[in-house]
């Protein structure tokens, strides 16, 4: 464990965070799990550092759709205090987007998932207040980040016009709201289905310069957001992943490589057939054709989504310089094996970089670092959003990746 990771330990009240390079309690961590066991990824716990000397206790949210993230921090000092999640309760309405739009144009049903999101919310920040050892009322300042859904079901907006055509946002963020008697910045989602936390993974990420190598993001999970920095341009998408990273039994990183083993070894084809019964992991557990389908459809719409963004950005996969892998899902995912199965592109002069829940540190960074918000901003207005539905390119790029290169 380096020094680093020794004061991170410390800051998080002797509770290992799941992001020393070498921990074995990497999937055991109690900081990686919400409420009923559910993993949880936190952002790096790291010190932020703030620019201006402020009082009191600061909190950055990370509204997902299937989990609640949250950290605090010393406004003053810059230091995190603690952090923590929960699953999103709104999952008990609908399990995604799309379903909890239609719940919210019910009777009575946008109130409903406003309540469950601030409720749960409310009960986070206290669980963590508790843990940090400080009181709820000295919560000073808050960012709140999420996907424009989300977002819309927190403040009170109706969704529905993201959920039919010309699926256009009638509020994209931007802007400070009470929540909870409690002043809170809303960053700015980039567009209907790319929201605020892609622009805070940005930040992050370090691509809201203009200035820099090109570079490509991915937040890998149920739904996928891809970006792409090329001569001082962003360019962003989003594409429906379906459920393979985010499933029950063989999870996410831990099913890709399984598939990449059996590829390599010749028991899958690269059409994706097996035989039956021949798909065993070392601990008796199997794969059935339905997982490796799964797993098929999520990685063709992450590499024709990655291929189509890097032509629209104009550059290259050898062009990159780095791939940064958000998430939960893409801070423990094995690169080789993402290659081997085809869904990351081949890029051989890129650093592979793991930047945990990047949407929760830049939330942290807008807290800490108030001068930036302005520059959120200007972000969210310059950057490219690429349609993918309908794009006869992205069409043909999905049905040539689902086979297994």
């Amino acid at each position: 464990m380096n020094e680093t990771d020794r004061k991170t330990k410390e800051a998080g009240a002797g509770r290992c965070n799941g992001h020393c390079a070498q921990c074995p309690r990497r999937e055991a961590c109690p900081a990686r799990k919400a409420a009923g066991g559910s993993p949880i990824l936190l952002s790096k716990m790291t010190r932020v550092g703030s620019s201006r000397n402020r009082d009191g206790v600061g909190f950055a949210v990370d509204v997902g759709s299937t989990t609640l993230a949250a950290a605090l921090y010393d406004l003053r000092t810059g230091d995190l205090l603690a952090g923590g999640g929960r699953m999103n309760p709104q999952a008990s309405v609908a399990s995604d987007v799309i379903g909890r739009i239609s719940a919210s144009e019910q009777p009575g049903g946008l109130e409903r998932l406003q309540r469950l999101a601030s409720d749960a919310i409310e009960t986070l920040l206290g669980e963590t207040c508790a843990s940090a050892g400080v009181a709820a009322s000295s919560l000073a300042d808050g960012v709140v980040t999420g996907n424009t859904v989300m977002l819309h079901l927190l403040t009170g907006r109706s969704p529905s016009s993201l959920g039919r055509a010309p699926f256009n946002a009638e509020w994209l963020g931007g802007c400070g709201k009470p929540l909870a008697g409690r002043p809170v910045w809303f960053p700015p989602c980039l567009g209907a289905f790319v929201g605020a936390d892609l622009l805070c993974a940005l930040i992050a990420a370090g691509l809201d310069r203009e200035e820099g190598p090109d570079a490509l993001l991915c937040d890998i999970g149920t739904n996928a957001e891809v970006a792409v920095r090329a001569n001082g341009t962003v360019f962003a998408t989003s594409t429906a992943a379906g459920p393979a990273f985010e499933g029950t039994g063989v999870r996410g990183s831990e099913l890709l490589d399984a598939i990449a083993g059996f590829l390599a070894s010749g028991k899958i084809s690269e059409t994706g057939a097996s035989a039956p019964g021949s798909l065993v992991l070392d601990d008796g557990r199997t794969l059935d054709n339905a997982d490796v389908r799964a797993v098929q459809v999520a990685k063709a719409a992450v590499a024709a989504g990655i291929s189509v963004m890097l032509d629209e950005a104009g550059t290259s996969a050898e062009a990159l310089s780095e791939i940064f892998l958000a998430g939960g899902f893409g801070c423990g995912l094995n690169p080789v094996s993402a290659e081997r199965i085809g869904m990351l592109p081949s890029a051989p002069g890129a650093k592979k970089t793991p930047i945990g829940n990047a949407a929760l540190t830049g939330a942290a960074i807008l807290l800490l670092h108030p001068e930036r918000r302005e520059a959120a901003l200007r972000l969210a207005r310059r950057a490219r959003l690429v349609e993918l539905g309908g794009n006869s390119v992205f069409a043909g790029r999905f049905i040539d990746a689902m086979m297994f290169e």
